[in-house]
């Protein structure tokens, strides 16, 4: 592990130094570790908690310094005999291009093209189901890595793309109640709802990122992704390899559902970028301590080009 530590830095140090071409503001990696510590700072992000009312502040409150527009697209689910109130959170970066100076919200931005999506999910799971200790299973888990990696991404994105104009639109999503069931009918509540109920500008392709702080990252191509969505996994990887970054390998990973499934189903394709070999998946070991800021930044990285 500490061989390939020594390996991400020295990728992520050659490619500040030549100088990423596509984007003359660089992905700040302290800026993404930061965000995903202050999230963990709140608590874990249950909904009806205060440390979730906090933490969606703060997302909002981040997301609304760099973006055009920021959408709360709220809404109600029901797990077993527990109501919840859940809000998604929708940004829109404008490209450089006049033709997208219309507002959001009308006709001619719903109609215009060139747009792309990455989202990640910003709730955690309200039990540590994977804990040894049956005793410690009914609590709800920190989420460094599973939803404060990918959401930290995110608004690190944000506020690249507002310094520097990409040339397409971007949506950035951050989904509620991912994780809050037991089963697939009770889990991907705000991708689910997104896909449903979105009216904005459709995007030509997304991508989803989970479980990206991993130190130890490694990222294989997902299943799903890539019988649904090959074209968009082919750019992803693509881009990787020009940057250098040996994290997202030519493997064939698992198939891992996650929201780029409603996506999927919503017409969109949609990949998961996730390292889903964590082994404090679903525990209370789900720490900051765990990440790395090195990941944090290869894949915001890749993003971005």
């Amino acid at each position: 592990m500490f061989a390939k530590k020594i390996l991400l830095s020295a990728i992520f140090s050659l490619v500040v130094a030549v100088g990423p071409a596509y984007c003359a503001t660089a992905f700040d990696k302290e800026r993404a570790i930061t965000h995903l510590r202050k999230q963990c700072e709140f608590g874990p992000r249950v909904p009806g908690t205060p440390a979730y009312e906090q933490t969606k502040d703060y997302l909002k409150k981040e997301l609304s310094r760099w973006a055009d527009e920021v959408q709360e697209q709220k809404f109600q689910a029901r797990i077993g005999e527990k109501q919840l109130e859940l809000t998604n959170l929708i940004a829109f970066i404008k490209p450089k291009s006049d033709k997208a100076a219309c507002p959001i919200q009308t006709e001619c931005a719903a109609e215009a093209k060139n747009w792309a999506l990455v989202c990640a999910h910003w709730d955690t799971r309200p039990i540590a189901d994977m804990e040894f200790d049956p005793d410690r299973r009914t609590q709800p888990i920190p989420g460094a890595n599973d939803g404060a990696s990918g959401t930290g991404v995110v608004l690190e994105l944000a506020r690249v793309l507002h310094e520097q104009r990409p040339s397409r639109g971007v949506i950035l999503v951050l989904f509620d109640g991912e994780d809050q069931g037991k089963t697939s009918s009770q889990m991907f509540l705000g991708s689910r709802h997104f896909a449903k109920e979105y009216r904005g500008p459709k995007p030509e392709w997304g991508v989803l990122v989970d479980m990206v702080g991993d130190e130890d990252l490694e990222i294989p191509m997902e299943g799903y992704s890539r019988k649904h969505a090959p074209a968009v996994v082919e750019r992803v990887w693509q881009a990787a390899e020009e940057l250098g970054s040996q994290v997202f390998v030519r493997r064939r990973g698992a198939w891992i559902m996650d929201d780029h499934l409603l996506l999927q189903k919503a017409g969109i394709p949609c990949i998961a970028v996730i390292d889903f070999n964590y082994p404090y998946w679903h525990t209370l070991a789900d720490t900051p301590d765990k990440c790395s800021a090195d990941s944090l930044q290869i894949v915001g990285e890749v993003m971005l080009k």
